[in-house]
């Protein structure tokens, strides 16, 4: 699932994401039992793909407008991946197949050093 949420401005240091943006759900802590803080684990989209010329496509999986209902050209930020409290979710903007989520997958499993 693709939605709008929005990261905290108050303190981003470095390359942090900040603001509202679209971000997929990688992550639901409630389907393990009911977490203690409610939210969801995101991987925020950048539309800046100029900043990732040079960079491992893999870890910056890009998407075409119309794909969850983007409307820009756009790449997933996998080294970004944060949990979002569930106060900070604006809107749904569509879902991705399991084909279109699929490189996002793979890239966590990469970073994360999963099986």
């Amino acid at each position: 699932m693709v939605l709008v949420a929005e990261f905290p401005e108050a303190s981003p240091s470095g390359r942090e994401q900040a603001g509202e943006r679209p971000a997929v759900v990688v992550g639901m802590p409630d389907f393990v039992g009911a977490p203690v803080y409610p939210g969801l684990i995101l991987v925020p989209f950048t539309t800046r793909l100029d900043k990732l010329t040079g960079h491992p496509q893999q870890l910056y999986p890009q998407y075409l407008p119309g794909v969850a209902g983007l409307t820009r050209p756009s790449a997933a930020l996998i080294d970004q991946v944060r949990y979002v409290d569930q106060a900070r979710l604006r809107t749904v903007l569509g879902r991705m197949t399991e084909a279109e989520f699929e490189s996002i997958r793979t890239a966590l499993q990469t970073i994360f050093s999963l099986p």
